[in-house]
């Protein structure tokens, strides 16, 4: 399926109340007078459900992005449109242009971060973080290729991660390309029961910005920008993360860990993307843990400690987000933790964006 043509799917479903509970619906019945149109009065066919508006279907932001992906290319469809009429003038049709924004696509000049075009109350399958990347690393002799760490989408070329991901070369592999848009590996193109996504974008490396004060055997300022030799096409699999610039953090509150990898009581990799909730702590709780091993500074977030909820081997580099006045925010970078993953009153080390806030900025391309 080409990207336009799962893009229009999913916007057709948001359009037609096809949508359930995970992608919200239009409310019912408000019913509408009649409406001047120049000098001729709208004939009225049908009273527009509530959260839609009576107007001119060339004036329907969301059914024109519909035309301009040529969505309405079989009779089924066409059907459907005909449903949304609701009366005519001047020889035009009228249609109950919806007021929501589930499927549009971000257009020049206006793009948004931490908004999925994918939204619902506990959501969390495709298209639900779709700021999150897939680190590949190559075998400098096989060519095969080794997806060991996660970063997230904070720009169109950047590729914000782990400074001990970006430097990493594990057994003769070397930091090669970067997917976005994945949700399931085993799986292509990725597909629910309501849309399929765009093909995933395997982008070659172009160059790696690493803090400079990084210190390998201490995790000190692990923070890396990844640039890529091209942009992201930006969809509803792939979009930028907004990043946290306030200190404050609000001790217990509950952040979701997204990436690849195993999770504590897992013995194998899980193809699809994975999301773990896990408290914000005090950072004396990993001081006291790892602090005579490892120092842990206000550079830092300390998250985690419950009994079997930990990330383990292989979400190294991946996002610690909270949702904040409608957006998903990037709080931490995930930095290192136990060997005894999952260990309750064990958390693990992340680097707190908002210390970096200013670097990640001043680094990246305007």
């Amino acid at each position: 399926m080409t990207m336009a043509v799962s893009v229009c799917v999913f916007m057709i479903l948001c359009v037609f109340q096809w949508c359930n509970a995970q992608f919200g619906s239009l409310g019912l019945s408000v019913g509408m007078g009649g409406v001047k149109s120049g000098e001729e009065t709208l004939s009225i066919r049908s009273p527009c459900p509530q959260n839609t508006t009576c107007m001119p279907v060339s004036a329907c932001p969301m059914l024109e992005d519909l035309m301009d992906f040529s969505c309405f290319s079989s009779d089924r469809y066409f059907h459907r449109l005909n449903q949304l009429i609701c009366g005519n003038a001047d020889d035009e049709d009228y249609v109950c242009c919806p007021s929501c924004d589930c499927g549009r696509v971000y257009q020049e000049g206006m793009e948004k971060c931490g908004q999925s075009m994918v939204r619902g109350v506990d959501y969390n399958g495709l298209g639900s973080q779709p700021w999150t990347a897939r680190i590949g690393f190559t075998h400098k002799e096989t060519g095969n290729v080794r997806f060991a760490c996660s970063g997230s989408i904070i720009g169109k070329r950047v590729i914000l991660t782990a400074a001990h991901c970006a430097l990493a070369k594990p057994e003769g592999y070397k930091l090669s390309t970067v997917v976005v848009g994945e949700w399931d590996i085993g799986r292509s193109p990725d597909c629910n029961d309501y849309f399929c996504a765009p093909p995933t974008q395997a982008i070659k490396v172009e160059n790696v910005i690493v803090h400079p004060g990084y210190e390998q055997k201490i995790f000190r300022h692990d923070i890396a920008l990844i640039m890529l030799k091209e942009e992201i096409k930006y969809s509803v699999t792939a979009a930028p993360i907004c990043l946290n610039d306030k200190p404050e953090i609000v001790i217990n509150e509950r952040a979701s860990l997204v990436g690849w990898g195993k999770l504590s009581g897992q013995n194998n990799v899980v193809s699809r993307q994975q999301q773990l909730e896990v408290p914000l702590v005090p950072l004396e709780n990993c001081e006291r843990i790892f602090g005579e091993s490892v120092p842990v500074n206000e550079g830092q977030l300390c998250a985690g400690g419950e009994a079997g909820k930990d990330a383990c081997s292989g979400f190294g580099g991946a996002p610690l987000l909270l949702f904040r006045q409608s957006r998903h925010v990037q709080v931490g970078i995930v930095s290192f933790g136990s060997e005894n993953c999952g260990s309750e009153g064990v958390p693990s080390v992340y680097t707190n964006i908002a210390h970096y806030y200013r670097w990640i900025v001043d680094n990246s391309p305007s």
